[in-house]
């Protein structure tokens, strides 16, 4: 996400110290923690709150379906459906 080297991170801290001063940087830190710490609480609360609502509504159905990781693929390029297991045991009973 964010890369820094050694060398940039000890700029940025040099910087730090020269403008905010080296007595308002803990509190600064402080602060900084805090914003973060509830940044990560909403994140958290507004995800609860739709997966509250997907199971209220019985959306799951909707929800699994809607899923953006990759399909298998066949030879042929076209999506493979995955079996479940009710299938594949009907399918070997076949053979």
């Amino acid at each position: 996400m964010m890369n820094f080297s050694l060398v940039e991170l000890l700029l940025i801290v040099a910087v730090a110290v020269l403008v905010i001063g080296p007595k308002e940087i803990p509190g600064l830190l402080y602060g900084l923690g805090r914003i973060v710490r509830r940044l990560q609480y909403i994140r958290y609360a507004f995800s609860r709150q739709f997966d509250d609502f997907m199971k209220l509504h019985d959306l799951d159905d909707l929800r699994r379906g809607v899923n953006f990781e990759e399909k298998p693929v066949d030879k042929n390029g076209e999506v493979v459906q995955e079996k479940k297991p009710a299938d594949s045991a009907r399918d070997d009973n076949h053979d």
